[in-house]
């Protein structure tokens, strides 16, 4: 059986299989709301997998992502450690909250589903407006180097094999990214291939922003102090298959 999503995130559940191993950005996120000295909001909060454990961690943290379906599979995930997170369904091109904070993150390159200079300008003047003085802005995202775009593109690529924890089965996961070098575009699909024959298909579209893009962007949003790293230990960009980790502060 065969069956086709047109986007991750109306699945919760093949997100969470797909995605809830990662943890590379974990402790730096919740390191760095730990040391905001002030309310942090997540934006493009999804399951929780950053969110979570950062509330667990006693921080005063809430959420939002725009997929109603994503909120309710935080929320399910909450209830079974005992956790109230508040979260809300927003979108971060334009969202008003009543509070104001002293950071806000965007983590796993959530702010990449933005697919034009409009709707991030228009993102990211939003965020700043619900930032304190003083306050920061927190997110990644990367850009392909052109030698992976040649190697990979179009290229059906073994991501990785997986158990189901609920349903007790095995699955593999495939890719398949194709790369519009000209609108710095990405739409990735993916294959889903459980051990019983079942096939679940969906796909998401990115869009990559360089190192100058960005600082233009925050410039043109109000930001006028930024820093980039190269990854989330803090080391300098400096090769293309870097992370990159944006900081902009509200002055």
């Amino acid at each position: 059986m065969t069956s086709t999503s047109p986007l991750p995130y109306a699945d919760p559940d093949v997100y969470d299989l797909i995605y809830s191993w990662y943890d590379a950005d974990l402790a730096f996120y919740v390191e760095k709301a730990r040391s905001a000295r002030g309310p942090v909001l997540e934006v493009g909060c999804g399951t929780g997998r950053v969110l979570l454990p950062t509330l667990a961690a006693g921080v005063d943290i809430e959420g939002f992502d725009r997929e109603p379906a994503m909120l309710a599979r935080l929320r399910h995930k909450a209830a079974a450690q005992k956790l109230s997170p508040r979260v809300h369904a927003a979108d971060m091109r334009d969202f008003t909250l009543p509070r104001k904070y002293a950071l806000i993150t965007i983590p796993f390159r959530a702010f990449m589903h933005l697919l034009t200079t409009d709707d991030q300008i228009r993102a990211l003047r939003c965020i700043r407006e619900h930032l304190q003085p003083g306050g920061s802005l927190v997110y990644n995202l990367f850009f392909p180097g052109f030698r992976y775009i040649v190697e990979h593109h179009d290229q059906r690529m073994h991501e990785r094999d997986v158990t189901d924890p609920e349903r007790g089965q095995s699955v593999s996961i495939w890719s398949t990214p194709h790369y519009d070098a000209v609108n710095q575009i990405l739409t990735s699909e993916r294959e889903v291939l459980y051990s019983t024959g079942e096939t679940k298909r969906y796909g998401f579209t990115l869009r990559w922003t360089f190192r100058y893009e960005m600082e233009l962007l925050l410039r043109a949003a109000g930001f006028q102090r930024f820093q980039v790293w190269g990854g989330f230990d803090r080391r300098p960009l400096e090769h293309e298959i870097d992370e990159m980790v944006w900081t902009a502060w509200r002055d």
